[in-house]
């Protein structure tokens, strides 16, 4: 039976914070249908991860969403509730959190946002990365969700007007049933994470929290949670990797691996903003000429970015009249299109996805739900098995602000025969 619920706004955040449960051996769902029905989980199953794509919603959208969500979770039993955030505090951080408050009933949310193991740490309430707030790091010049605050009560206040409440120490924490807060935790060091998370299971404050994948990863041990999973990764002939992500954190990895091996392609603006491109008939030619590319390239990169022209792809949505707010969709189903059909070409290839957006835009090409975590691959990135019409594909997940810049070479040498 399900003993964890896990809520992610994105996809690359529910893997990675699922197979932190996967690594232990524990029977773990990791589902994109926000609508699932909890009564036809295996019993066998401890942990239900659910995508929520909330992300990039409004506030009030992704509210509805996850409160959704948790209502029926409580509904269905399920004892413990995480709402996974991003490391960086990106999305709809206060109106999330707030749903997770309501929907169970007014109680006290517990917030651990640090992941010390990935250089982000909590301090007096601020939130860093490398030792510098957040919202001065590249994660403030977002294109799509710039975090503004440093300052974890501000960025919640934001969207929500539930009390906030910051503890530097665990043992300041004192539980009070009649409060409704979010209390927010300090912390830099594992062990600091680990005295929150035993602090939380003496004083019987579980059953609502939220952080990102680095508190996730105590859970297994606080929650007493088991398992025998065994599945191993796969080697294959060569790796395609499919790099939505803007962020210049992956364009060092992508510039790294060029000059590691890896081959490269280029999509234009029309490539992926016009999603009937591959469609028609120099479309279809030039999505020949990339699979003919693969198959003699045993590492590619087929990418996003604006390489002349940093304004290109911009320019090119407001002269066809697209939003900037729908652009991310855009560029994530053409990508999509394009590694369903390497896919399809039978290329023995295991498939590397940067960014939460480009993963998701994958899932609705080929009309998958679910993924299989197996293990996380390198720290971050996460592979899992995809399941299509009896054939077993090979996934590597990866968020865009994740990783050093080896990592791409780093996880082509695990999983190639090369």
């Amino acid at each position: 039976m399900i003993k964890l619920l896990i809520i992610a706004d994105d996809f690359t955040g529910a893997l990675d914070t699922g197979v932190q449960f996967v690594n232990k051996g524990i029977e773990t769902k990791i589902i994109t249908d926000i609508n699932f029905d909890f009564k036809t989980i295996r019993d066998t199953t401890e942990v239900l991860v659910i995508d929520s794509e909330t992300r990039p919603l409004s506030k009030e959208k992704a509210y509805n969403v996850v409160y959704n969500i948790v209502k029926r979770g409580v509904e269905a039993g399920i004892n413990v509730i995480y709402k996974k955030t991003d490391s960086a505090l990106r999305g709809n951080i206060g109106s999330e959190l707030t749903a997770v408050i309501d929907a169970g009933g007014g109680a006290i949310l517990s917030f651990i946002p640090a992941f010390p193991k990935a250089n982000r740490i909590t301090k007096e309430g601020i939130h860093y990365l490398g030792g510098v707030p957040i919202s001065e790091t590249a994660f403030g010049k977002d294109p799509f969700e710039p975090v503004t605050s440093s300052y974890v009560p501000d960025i919640i206040k934001v969207q929500s007007n539930v009390k906030v409440a910051c503890i530097k120490e665990a043992s300041d924490f004192k539980l009070n049933d009649d409060d409704k807060k979010i209390v927010i935790f300090d912390a830099e060091t594992d062990e600091d994470i680990m005295k929150i998370a035993r602090k939380l299971k003496e004083t019987k404050n579980l059953k609502f929290i939220a952080g990102c994948a680095g508190f996730a990863s105590y859970l297994p041990e606080i929650l007493e949670l088991t398992g025998t999973n065994n599945e191993v990764l796969e080697k294959t002939e060569g790796v395609f990797v499919a790099c939505g992500s803007l962020n210049p954190i992956t364009k060092e990895q992508v510039k790294y691996a060029l000059s590691n091996g890896f081959n490269h392609i280029n999509l234009t603006p029309e490539q992926k903003l016009n999603t009937d491109y591959f469609k028609k008939e120099n479309g279809k030619k030039e999505l020949s000429q990339i699979i003919e590319s693969c198959k003699q390239n045993k590492l590619l990169i087929v990418d996003t970015f604006d390489v002349q022209n940093m304004d290109a792809t911009l320019n090119y949505a407001k002269e066809n009249g697209i939003r900037k707010k729908d652009i991310r969709n855009k560029i994530s189903d053409c990508l999509g299109e394009v590694v369903k059909s390497i896919m399809d070409s039978g290329i023995s290839r295991t498939f590397m996805i940067t960014g939460g957006d480009t993963l998701m835009g994958l899932m609705r090409q080929v009309n998958c739900t679910q993924l299989h975590p197996v293990c996380e691959i390198e720290q971050g990135a996460v592979l899992s098995f995809m399941y299509l019409n009896e054939k077993k594909l090979q996934i590597v997940s990866k968020s865009g602000g994740f990783g050093e810049k080896e990592v791409i070479v780093k996880i082509a040498q695990k999983v190639s025969n090369l």
